[in-house]
């Protein structure tokens, strides 16, 4: 059961597309398991629609029709351009197909963390966040950490717990700026999720002398 859900705010940039690439790609991720922000997403367009039809209509250049039609004409050749091969890390296979498709060819760059923790960056050109997919060993835990900017995670496969309690596939949690938590998995599956980082991590404790999460990778 979905228990965490994109906040209103969110849900609405994301229908007017004003959000930023790696925010999106988390939201329709999120949508992937959730029939509730699906349909939420469809009334706020709708909303959209009527009111820009309820707007005033303004005068266009002459041209501009015949643009529109070159641009759809010009991208024929994408549209007919064979399909991109699917990643072949056995990750994929577990993950939802819109997910699965941001994925390169080939296997993951995975990077071990902790003895059970891995991390694989998510390329997409976004050049502001970092995206990537976390996973957590079954019964493993992450290190205690603090958050130095927002982030955003929504879980793929298994399931987590923190400080703040438990979370399911589909959940779409978002940690504000000067947030600490622990995240264990579950003892029975290994936990996948995709977060969305927009500053570097710091670990607490003893072990922030030797912090692997400083690094932050846009791309």
């Amino acid at each position: 059961m979905i228990n965490r859900h994109p906040e209103s705010d969110l849900m609405v940039e994301y229908a007017t597309g004003s959000l930023p690439l790696a925010h999106t790609i988390a939201v329709t991720t999120h949508l992937q398991f959730c029939e509730e922000c699906r349909n939420t997403t469809e009334s706020l367009k709708d909303i959209g629609g009527d009111l820009l039809q309820s707007g005033e209509s303004i005068e266009v250049s002459d041209g501009l029709l015949d643009r529109i039609f070159d641009c759809i004409e010009s991208g024929k050749d994408e549209i007919s351009a064979p399909l991109k091969k699917l990643c072949s890390d056995k990750v994929a296979n577990d993950l939802p197909g819109y997910v699965s498709n941001l994925l390169p060819e080939g296997n993951l760059d995975w990077r071990k963390l902790t003895s059970s923790l891995r991390v694989a960056p998510v390329s997409v050109g976004e050049q502001d966040y970092e995206l990537s997919l976390h996973r957590i060993n079954p019964g493993g835990k992450a290190p205690k950490h603090y958050h130095r900017g927002r982030e955003i995670t929504v879980v793929l496969k298994g399931s987590f717990s923190d400080e703040d309690g438990v979370y399911q596939p589909g959940d779409f949690i978002v940690r504000e700026p000067g947030d600490t938590h622990r995240p264990f998995a579950t003892r029975n599956e290994e936990c996948i999720c995709l977060s969305v980082l927009e500053a570097p991590i710091r670990l607490t404790g003893l072990k922030s002398v030797l912090n692997p999460f400083l690094s932050f990778s846009p791309s």
